[in-house]
């Protein structure tokens, strides 16, 4: 029994040895993504598809409101009639309002979900050249980190690396 113990003793041993020879980095992706050219590149002309979408958005809210406004302030005037047809029509326009404004989100969050996964792609390259010259054995995303030693994050060193090979992003 003594036996085993000590050869799993002497296991043990050697196997933290093994471990402790292989190198570890991480890296804080949402910094790479806001702070390198071709990433804050994209997040600019994301902000300009939603600015422009929010004000499509809120000028199709405004003719809306107009439209009720002005049902609510012809009430007394329009026979009943009238007055329900006029708010079933304008409730389908409120109706097609919401289902557009839902698409709109939908289609702005997969074209900026799709356009940085696009990005992660060309970054990923560069990653694992990187890896392979300093011999680092794992990359780690910054956020799944609990705590870490501050000269394993390699963020800047790749943030100038990707805005020397990676030139600006379009879109699409």
């Amino acid at each position: 029994m003594k036996k085993i113990l000590i050869i799993l003793f002497i296991y043990a041993l050697h196997a933290d040895f093994a471990i402790a020879n292989i190198s570890i980095a991480f890296i804080d992706m949402d910094k790479i993504i806001s702070t390198s050219k071709p990433g804050s590149f994209i997040l600019s002309q994301l902000n300009d598809v939603n600015l422009k979408n929010s004000t499509k958005l809120e000028n199709d809210a405004k003719k809306l409101k107009k439209k009720e406004t002005k049902l609510i302030a012809q009430k007394n005037i329009l026979s009943e009639v009238d007055f329900k047809a006029n708010a079933n029509k304008l409730k389908l326009e409120y109706n097609d309002f919401n289902v557009n404004r839902d698409k709109i989100r939908k289609d702005f969050n997969n074209l900026r979900i799709e356009n940085i996964n696009k990005l992660m792609k060309l970054i990923n390259p560069i990653l694992v050249n990187y890896s392979n010259e300093k011999s680092i054995s794992m990359i780690l995303k910054k956020k799944d980190l609990v705590i870490g030693k501050t000269d394993l994050n390699i963020t800047d060193e790749i943030i100038k690396i990707i805005n020397r090979d990676i030139k600006q992003f379009k879109i699409k």
